[in-house]
């Protein structure tokens, strides 16, 4: 049985993080990015969009 890995790629997003506005680290996978942050702790799944002017990085609000 053969495994295939799917490449990922790590980026940090300076002042990303929505509750301390520390650095957040951001890998993107083929099941999509995943955020944390060093500082605090706070996780998430950011949405990375590629704009003429740069990366716009927003986040889904919650769903109760």
């Amino acid at each position: 049985m053969t495994e295939v890995h799917e490449p990922t790629r790590d980026y940090t997003i300076p002042e990303g993080c929505l509750a301390c506005g520390a650095d957040l680290s951001v890998r993107v996978s083929a099941a999509g990015p995943a955020g944390v942050c060093k500082a605090c702790g706070w996780m998430g799944r950011p949405l990375v969009t590629v704009t003429h002017r740069g990366l716009r990085v927003t986040y889904q609000e919650a769903q109760a």
